[in-house]
């Protein structure tokens, strides 16, 4: 089996198991332990075991494992190279880990185009500031961040290489305001959609979106299609779906294959237009307040574009999430590490664009909130904090 750090054999019947090498041990070997089991009974060959991104999991022996066969990681390699229209004369900027699906495709994509790929983390990690320098040293001139690193760019005000032809955003929601202000510094961001089931995106903004500022449509890329369930979710058919799901559970290891003819049906709500993603949120971000609905994502983004307004580093010390209310079924709560007047004024602000029952009834302020190594929060981890 391959690690993390190794170089991934994409031809070779060989299955390789894809984890966070910081993970703890007992949780590293319970996962790796599972992925062994689920393919052996399954009679697996040429896969690759990668953990989901989400980040509801109770524990992280708990997280669900993707099987993805080397072909799909193909496929979808080189649909993303077709839309960026990649050749061996680029040099992608790596900063997402190789545990992860989007730090994978890169070296997916470079390998099948013949692209360069440059390391820019620092020690392992994430820093904007030794990013930056090497996409300006090593003359890049494609990358792949999640929004988190958007902000991080953003918010120390640095203009784009000139080099540069494209960045692929994913893992996360990438809000309106953060894109127009990483436009304005020259960053040609492209938001896409995708997830570890599919093995990266499927549905992307094209290169000419980069001759206009407006937030642009996310195209389905050739080698997925896309529909809207009678439940309003949205499905997936594409050549780069996984395989099947693993996961430790109290009743011991479990797998099972959730597509039905072929179609994956997503957590997200969304519709396809003339062959354009338009996604509204998931389905568990959906809760009622005192019998008033609400999405919390949408809620979520409304009080990061009040905290960007004021201060571009505010987004990541700031958030909300839904808290169980005797009286109203749910109640919405703000986390802060910010000081008490910085989070009052955000409060305000968002406050007043806001109907009356999605007002916060309670701050915390906490010492930090845990996030994954793309910038997620982990939703568990923080509630269990407050």
């Amino acid at each position: 089996m391959a690690s993390a750090q190794e170089k991934l054999d994409l031809y070779s019947d060989k299955n390789e198991i894809l984890l966070n090498p910081r993970l703890p041990k007992e949780d590293y070997e319970a996962l790796y332990s599972l992925a062994v089991a689920i393919q052996d009974e399954r009679k697996l060959t040429g896969h690759v075991w990668i953990a989901t991104s989400g980040s509801t999991a109770d524990s992280a022996a708990r997280t669900k494992l993707v099987a993805l066969s080397k072909e799909a990681l193909r496929s979808s390699a080189s649909a993303v190279n077709f839309h960026l229209q990649s050749t061996s004369q680029d040099v992608w900027t790596q900063v997402l880990p190789p545990f992860h699906v989007g730090g994978l495709g890169i070296e997916v994509r470079a390998e099948l185009s013949g692209a360069k790929v440059i390391s820019a983390l620092k020690e392992g990690r994430w820093d904007v500031h030794h990013f930056y320098e090497i996409l300006k040293s090593e003359k890049c001139t494609l990358s792949a961040l999640v929004p988190t690193q958007v902000y991080d760019l953003v918010s120390h005000s640095y203009q784009a290489p000139s080099t540069l032809r494209a960045i692929i955003v994913g893992g996360g929601a990438f809000e309106a305001e953060l894109f127009k202000k990483a436009r304005s510094l020259g960053w040609p961001v492209l938001p896409s959609y995708g997830m570890t089931e599919t093995a990266s995106q499927i549905a992307t903004a094209g290169l000419d979106s980069l001759k206009s500022g407006e937030f642009p449509e996310m195209h389905l890329l050739s080698h997925a299609t896309a529909r809207t369930s009678e439940e309003g979710f949205l499905q997936v058919q594409a050549r780069s779906l996984f395989t099947c799901y693993a996961q430790n559970t109290s009743e011991g290891p479990r797998s099972w294959d959730p597509k039905s003819d072929g179609w994956f049906t997503t957590e997200d709500r969304g519709q396809v237009i003339e062959g354009a993603l338009h996604i509204q949120g998931r389905s568990k971000d959906y809760i009622k307040i005192g019998g008033e609905g609400t999405n919390v994502a949408q809620l979520r983004s409304v009080l990061e574009n009040c905290a960007l307004a004021l201060n571009p580093s505010f987004p990541l010390k700031v958030t909300l999430l839904d808290m169980p209310s005797e009286r109203l079924g749910s109640e919405i709560h703000i986390v802060s590490l910010l000081s008490e007047a910085e989070t009052d004024n955000i409060v305000k602000a968002y406050s007043d664009k806001v109907l009356p029952f999605e007002k916060p009834r309670k701050v915390h302020y906490v010492k930090s909130i845990p996030r994954s190594d793309l910038g997620k929060i982990l939703w568990a981890q923080l509630r269990s904090l407050l």
